[in-house]
């Protein structure tokens, strides 16, 4: 997956380094930093990443003083999302791209992707003409992001998406294999090829419209408990409350009527059980979204999906590679029936993929993906998220490049990545 084009100019800058052991890693990140300290520029350091050694560093963040942060924080043993280290193993040369769903919402996601990258602000601005109402407006809105309607939230958070995904396509990235979450799958399936870019925002449009209008006073949340043991305890309470979501081993996604919901989720945590509501006023996955199921297939009757020419692991049918996909029936069944994606990660996991981008707004996957992988016996697998709450687009995805060098992925062009041209 090698890159063919460089990043925009800083800020934010990428530096990355190699050395053949980690104490020669950690003298370099000293020197680094002490160059940087003393007021040289961050391009002035790029000599000393020069070298293919198997221990790797990438340090990332919007100004100097954060570079040296980074890299003193790594040469001191300590902890900062301003580095990642790792060893050049090949584990990224096959990544896969995960897409999550509700909840991975913020305000202000999306903003510094139309100023800084010409390739997302295209995707943003295409799908502001696509998506009902509209892109560009509500992103750049100061309003509060996180409690909106299915309707108005879930096609922002596919635009962020899918945003994301044409800049890491750009420059010449491309999955091994793709996966989504419920509304993620929608992504999943424009990424691998086997919607355009309109029937997917289509999917979305009709999709969240039908939800909202099923809502009822629905609600979600996430249990720390395996699917059958959740299963039974949702028997147990009165009024309907159904399992939504197998996320990973031990966690799981409940769904019904707001009440039954949160007696459940009472009950449970009382016995010690973490639980978390999800932010979402809605019950898909569930009996709730029956009546709007016959309109969602006649809406979509007509669409005319393509095979999809990067691998699409469905968390829909117990087969992660079905027939049918992303035809109107297959999105009814995507609406109504319990998320499969512990068991798409463990098919993953069993074709040997080690490494897994979480696209996105802000990771929602990421837990129950490492959780899936422990119980695969993965070992040392790297999982990165492109998109992290409050803080701004491009910092987060420098730092999911770096980290995907760090184990393995070669960038040619590393001077310009660095240190790209000012012009």
């Amino acid at each position: 997956m090698p890159l063919t084009s460089s990043v925009p100019p800083p800020p934010p800058w990428l530096l990355m380094f190699s050395a053949a052991d980690r104490a020669a890693l950690t003298d370099t990140a000293r020197t680094a930093a002490q160059l940087l300290a003393d007021g040289s520029p961050p391009e002035a350091v790029v000599p000393l990443s020069r070298g293919d050694g198997v221990e790797r560093l990438a340090v990332a963040a919007a100004d100097p003083a954060g570079l040296i942060e980074g890299l003193s924080f790594f040469a001191d043993g300590l902890a900062s999302p301003r580095w990642t280290s790792g060893r050049a193993d090949g584990a990224a040369s096959r990544t896969a791209w995960c897409f999550g769903g509700h909840g991975s919402q913020w305000p202000g996601m999306g903003r510094a992707l139309l100023d800084w990258s010409p390739e997302a602000a295209g995707v943003l601005t295409e799908l502001d003409a696509l998506l009902p109402g509209g892109v560009v407006a509500p992103l750049m809105s100061a309003a509060d992001g996180e409690l909106g309607p299915p309707d108005t939230t879930q096609p922002l958070i596919f635009a962020v998406q899918v945003a994301t995904a044409h800049w890491l396509l750009s420059l010449g990235l491309r999955p091994e294999a793709v996966v989504g979450h419920s509304l993620g799958e929608v992504a999943a399936a424009h990424v691998s090829g086997a919607l355009s870019l309109e029937d997917a925002a289509r999917v979305v449009s009709v999709r969240s419209a039908l939800l909202a209008k099923a809502a009822g006073g629905g609600a979600m949340a996430t249990v720390g408990l395996d699917r059958h043991t959740v299963a039974r305890r949702c028997e147990e309470i009165p009024g309907t409350v159904v399992v939504a979501a197998h996320s990973a081993p031990g966690q799981t996604v409940v769904t019904g009527e707001s009440e039954a919901t949160r007696a459940l989720v009472s009950a449970l945590e009382a016995e010690g059980v973490r639980c978390r509501q999800i932010r979402i006023n809605a019950a898909s996955h569930s009996p709730f979204v029956d009546s709007v199921l016959p309109a969602l297939r006649a809406e979509l009757a007509d669409l005319a999906p393509m095979a999809p020419h990067i691998p699409w692991i469905s968390t829909v049918d117990a087969d992660p590679d079905p027939a049918g996909l992303a035809t109107a029936d297959y999105w009814a069944r995507n609406l109504r029936r319990p998320v499969r994606f512990t068991q798409a990660v463990s098919a993953l996991a069993r074709r040997g993929i080690r490494a897994y981008g979480e696209i996105g707004p802000h990771p929602v996957l990421t837990p129950p993906i490492r959780e899936t992988l422990r119980a695969e016996g993965v070992d040392d697998p790297l999982v990165i998220a492109s998109g992290h709450r409050a803080t701004p687009e491009p910092v987060s995805l420098l730092r999911l490049l770096g980290a995907l060098w760090c184990r393995g992925l070669e960038l040619p062009s590393i001077d310009r990545i660095a240190a790209p041209d000012r012009g």
